[in-house]
């Protein structure tokens, strides 16, 4: 092989790393975001059951409509029918 030639394979590999890191970094940032608009969601869901906009029993019969496993049994989690809301 050429020396030129063994250059452009090693600049290839530090690209091809550059190109993943970047990629990763990306990938965080979008996970970050999208972790931020559900702690925001869960807040205004919380506030909503404090303030008596919906029941827990609404807010029960809502999240088995779109959830189902784990997800279901977080949103539900802790929340009983005949308690009020924190």
């Amino acid at each position: 092989m050429t020396d030129k030639l063994e250059q452009l394979l090693v600049r290839e590999c530090r690209l091809k790393a550059r190109i993943q890191r970047e990629r990763a970094r990306a990938g965080a940032a979008a996970r970050k975001q999208r972790t931020g608009r559900l702690v925001a969601w869960g807040v205004a869901v919380e506030q909503m059951l404090a303030s008596g906009e919906f029941t827990v029993a609404e807010w029960r019969e809502r999240c088995q409509e779109h959830l189902t496993g784990r997800t279901l049994d977080r949103a539900l989690a802790g929340l009983a029918e005949d308690q009020p809301a924190e």
